[in-house]
């Protein structure tokens, strides 16, 4: 691995290599074994790397060399999580999406978004609620005729009540 790095590290390089293992945003290197209820994210040492738990004798010599740099780590990083509000407003035009965005934040945005997600799922719902009520309707009709149909014939009853009354053409 030409661009890698192995210890032993300077304490320049450790610093730079625990604040991009805690920052970063991206996957940390963790620790191969799997046995211990500890985070397995590993800590950087002038050896190298070292899992946290103290029964682990897990250990990694090597790291990419960008990470012990901050000036080619890749942007965005540190303060920035998430895409600007312009970003997320050429996203969803370039995958037309169906809602105008006047967002001026990213918290608005995500507000929207939670209030669309809660707007679906309450008209699914209803919708659930619309046919178990129908479905509920059949057997008392059937039954003061003593009549009896299997379950999913009177589902099948339901649902075409309700689509002629959805759709009345």
């Amino acid at each position: 691995m030409s661009d890698t790095i192995t210890a032993p590290w300077s304490s320049e390089q450790v610093a730079a290599l625990e604040q991009f293992q805690t920052l970063s945003g991206m996957h940390p290197f963790t620790c191969g074994d799997n046995r211990h209820h500890q985070s397995p994210n590993l800590v950087p040492s002038h050896s190298g790397w070292h899992c946290p738990d103290p029964a682990c004798d897990y250990r990694q010599d090597w790291a990419h060399a960008f990470m012990a740099d901050p000036t080619t780590w890749p942007r965005p990083f540190g303060d920035r999580h998430g895409p600007t509000p312009e970003e997320v407003r050429d996203g969803i035009k370039t995958f037309g999406l169906p809602f105008p965005v006047s967002a001026d934040t990213l918290a608005d945005v995500q507000a929207r978004q939670a209030w669309e997600a809660q707007a679906v799922a309450d008209h699914a719902a209803i919708a659930r609620r619309r046919r178990a009520l129908a479905f509920n309707a059949v057997q008392p009709v059937l039954a003061k005729h003593d009549r009896h149909l299997p379950l999913s014939i009177r589902q099948e009853i339901a649902d075409a009540v309700l689509a002629a009354i959805d759709n009345p053409n």
